[in-house]
This record gives C-alpha cells, sequence and structure tokens, in this order.
C-alpha cells in the first residue's frame, strides 16, 4: 500500500520529483503513517527468515529508479540521491529509519539524539542534483511494460570491478552542474540584452514618429 501511493504521488506532483519534495514524500507517507522500518529491515535482529522481513521500501526506491530512467529530465535528483537512501536505511548511521513508528521514535528521542539523513543529504545538495532536469509540471505517465524494467547496476552491481566506471560519476556530475549554471546565465544574459535592445527601438520609434496635427 505505501508503495503504491507514495509513487502515485511521485508520479502526479512535480514536486515530489524535488529532492525537498521526496524527501518530505517519504517523512509523510512511509514514516509518519507508520511503516515498521524495524521490522521490515530487521535493525538489530539476527533472525533473517523472521516473517515481518520484507523489502517494501527498497521495492518503492527501485520503482523510483525505473521511472528516474524513462524520464530523464522530469527528477532533480540522480541516482546516487536514491542510492544513499537505500544505504543509510541499512547503516543504522541516521535515526531517519530506526524503530517502527512515530510514537517509538518520540519516546527514544531520536530526534535529540541522532543525526537526520536529510540533514547529510542537504548539506550538499549539488552532489545529489540531477544536471539533465528541467521542470514539468504535468503527469508522468510511464510504461508499464517488462520490458521496459531495467536492471539497476548501480545499485546492485556496483561493488563488480568490471561494471565499475571509468571516471567518478560524482565528479562528472558536478563538472555537468557548473556546465549548466554557466549557459543557463548566458542564455539570462542574452534574454536580458534582448529585451533591452527591444525596449530601445520602441522608444526611438515613438520619438521619431511623424507627429499629425
Amino acid at each position: 500500500m505505501y508503495q503504491l501511493t507514495a509513487l502515485a504521488m511521485v508520479l502526479l506532483d512535480p514536486y515530489y520529483r524535488t529532492i525537498k519534495g521526496f524527501e518530505v514524500l517519504i517523512e509523510k507517507e512511509w514514516l509518519s503513517f507508520g511503516h515498521k522500518f524495524q521490522h521490515r529491515i530487521g535493525h538489530g535482529d539476527d533472525h533473517h527468515s523472521d516473517a515481518d522481513r520484507s523489502p517494501v521500501f527498497l521495492q518503492f526506491i527501485d520503482c523510483v529508479w525505473q521511472v528516474t530512467c524513462m524520464f530523464p529530465n522530469a527528477f532533480e535528483f540522480n541516482e546516487l540521491f536514491l542510492i544513499t537512501i537505500i544505504d543509510h536505511l541499512y547503516s543504522c548511521r541516521f535515526g531517519t529509519f530506526l524503530f517502527n513508528s512515530e510514537k517509538e521514535r518520540l519516546q527514544k528521542e531520536v530526534k535529540q539524539k541522532t543525526v537526520s539523513l536529510w540533514s547529510y543529504i542537504n548539506s550538499d545538495q549539488d552532489l545529489y542534483k540531477n544536471p539533465l532536469y528541467w521542470p514539468q509540471q504535468h503527469a508522468l505517465e510511464p510504461v508499464a511494460s517488462l520490458r521496459y524494467i531495467k536492471m539497476w547496476k548501480g545499485l546492485y552491481c556496483r561493488w563488480n570491478p568490471s561494471m565499475r566506471p571509468q571516471e567518478p560519476i560524482h565528479q562528472r556530475t558536478r563538472e555537468l552542474l557548473h556546465m549548466k549554471m554557466q549557459l543557463m546565465k548566458i542564455s539570462d544574459d542574452y534574454r536580458r540584452e534582448l529585451r533591452h535592445k527591444a525596449s530601445r527601438n520602441t522608444s526611438s520609434n515613438r520619438l521619431t514618429s511623424p507627429i499629425h496635427i
């Protein structure tokens, strides 16, 4: 249920395709609604065959990644953003995914005693930004055919030496973001110059136009 409603919101509302919006979505639809992260992930539990174990949240993140592949310009965040969320879902380094409910997190004073994963991510957002992102206001309609489902090699095969990229992806992302900002600045300068010329031409035409008495 959680993954379906959350995925529908990602497809329908462009706000949830931004970094901030996706963080809000997880807080609202997963954490506040009481998804039992401790039982589903098995934090601190050695019973690996426990019936409560379920990769529901991982399934949701994988689905979001599949949609980002179909619409590479529609999401502000990149693949590393999703991988970082998955990594720290299991690492327990941050308090965001600890315990089963908001009530338990309040009782254990998680916010006072731990650091939020979102604070960590938001401290260096450029690392998680998609350089191809272009804000879109319409809903997304992904193709549901199995032919379009991909193996998420960036997550599941990243430790395979033969599948590692030759250059660091994070460095390349920063370079692309820098180039994008430069091009946007040049574009804005040209638009400003054109508006100035148009305004000047309009004023000139008014001054030189004949006066009819």
